[in-house]
């Protein structure tokens, strides 16, 4: 079972790292913070299922639940957390590029085309980055025991 959580999270995970429908901006970083309210609800929910399940079924300990609940409420809050990530590091990005292009225009137009070029190649090391760290979080998470 818990390989079939860690290959589900790590799906999951992947998908909201590298879906290209993603928006970058302040509204997106405000849905965010409400998704982590979100995640909070999801997880107390969770709690309270396990805990009737506990009650129903006889070989399902308190014990069993409280360490299930602990192991999705981690997935659920790293899912969050990496999607929190991707989206403030595009927000600082265009936040220091608005900034020089306002305040320091005359060397905006010369450092502009690099970091147009350069943008792109950032943007899919980040996303790689994450994608490789979340493999790690969710083998400590589910798999080592």
């Amino acid at each position: 079972m818990e390989i079939i959580a860690f290959l589900f999270f790590l799906v999951v995970t992947v998908y909201f790292i590298w879906s290209s429908n993603v928006s970058y901006g302040k509204k997106t970083l405000a849905g965010i913070g409400k998704a982590f309210v979100g995640v909070f609800i999801a997880i107390i929910a969770i709690g309270f299922v396990l805990k009737g399940l506990a009650t129903i079924i006889p070989g399902f300990t308190r014990d069993a639940a409280g360490d299930l609940m602990e192991e999705l409420g981690a997935s659920l809050v790293f899912i969050w957390g990496v999607r929190f990530i991707l989206v403030a590091l595009c927000n600082i990005f265009g936040t220091i590029m608005d900034f020089h292009k306002k305040y320091n225009a005359d060397n905006y137009s010369k450092f502009s085309p690099t970091t147009n070029k350069l943008a792109p190649g950032l943007f899919i090391f980040a996303k790689t980055v994450l994608s490789l760290g979340s493999i790690v979080i969710y083998y400590g998470i589910w798999l080592t025991n």
